[in-house]
């Protein structure tokens, strides 16, 4: 009787030693995790070849950010670059230098209108960007 409680009681030290472990691991290793939503809208479709043509599409990012990565600012795009078919309103003002909150809002509506821009050249196209604020962004967008 004696024996099975020394037993019970190693058991425990054991698993209270690894429950620390696992937390310890989480709490200082792991790294920050993101979730996103993909959201695709399409309006054409060629049965043939089976592809399709996006109408508009919307990624929402929540990520998880720890209280140092917290400081670093927005989050980051792909090569530094924003892609000007897929970005939000939101993304375009705060992404990229010269564009505001109502001219993003036209590239957008520009975009769910006339479809995806064919080259970044497309985008001088939408009513507002000139030449000057072309070419503020044309290094920082990408299609």
């Amino acid at each position: 009787m004696e024996q099975d409680s020394l037993h019970v009681r190693y058991l425990m030290v054991i698993t209270l030693v690894l429950l620390a472990i696992m937390i310890g691991y989480n709490a200082f290793f792991v790294p920050d995790a993101s979730m996103s939503t993909i959201r695709v809208t399409t309006d054409v479709s060629s049965v043939a070849d089976e592809t399709y043509t996006p109408r508009s599409a919307t990624i929402t990012s929540a990520p998880i950010q720890s209280a140092s990565s917290q400081s670093e600012g927005a989050s980051k795009t792909v090569d530094g670059k924003i892609n000007i078919n897929t970005a939000t309103a939101q993304q375009l003002s705060d992404g990229l230098n010269g564009i505001g909150e109502v001219l993003a809002k036209r590239i957008v509506d520009y975009r769910t209108q006339n479809g995806i821009f064919k080259s970044i050249e497309a985008i001088k196209n939408v009513s507002g960007m000139g030449e000057k604020t072309f070419a503020k962004i044309k290094d920082n967008i990408t299609i």
